[in-house]
């Protein structure tokens, strides 16, 4: 959950490493009323989040949660597709 009047939590900043890259970050503060200076300063934690940049945390959240979807359905499909290649081993 994100909190007006603090940064976002170390495990946040984590999932959203994992996630986002400058392109993204690029991409969110086109669609927001805040700076990229901004968006990458809570991105950071350097920065606590506010009512007027709250916005870019959400969609910096649904950015990551979309890419995190697109991931799953490609590796699903990359690992049915590696266990077909692998030898059947008769017992």
């Amino acid at each position: 959950m994100v909190e007006i009047g603090k940064p976002i939590t170390e495990e946040q900043k984590s999932l959203l490493h994992r996630l986002l890259d400058t392109k993204d970050l690029v991409d969110i503060s086109a669609t927001v009323d805040v700076s990229y200076s901004t968006v990458r300063s809570i991105y950071y934690r350097t920065q606590t989040i506010t009512e007027d940049n709250k916005e870019a945390i959400y969609k910096m959240i649904n950015k990551a949660f979309e890419k995190s979807e697109d991931a799953i359905v490609y590796f699903t499909k990359a690992k049915s597709e590696l266990e077909a290649m692998l030898p059947k081993i008769t017992s």
